[in-house]
């Protein structure tokens, strides 16, 4: 693949993880308006929840980040 079309391929990624959360972000800020009595919910003590909102976002960067390290560093 040229460099050109990783590029492009890079751009539509990203633009696929920022259309997708802020398309969640979205939906949950209005679902939680219109609900009658909004839930309070306590995530401090959800360990699986915990970790995944912290590897999550981990995976992305690198799944961005080594292909275009790869392309920088390769001679």
């Amino acid at each position: 693949m040229s460099e050109f079309g990783f590029r492009w391929v890079l751009m539509l990624l990203c633009i696929l993880v920022f259309v997708t959360a802020f398309s969640a972000l979205i939906w949950f800020a209005w679902r939680h308006h219109r609900a009658r009595q909004p839930e309070q919910s306590n995530f401090h003590s959800m360990l699986a929840v915990e970790i995944a909102w912290t590897l999550v976002p981990c995976v992305v960067v690198l799944l961005l980040v080594w292909p275009t390290a790869r392309i920088f560093w390769t001679p």
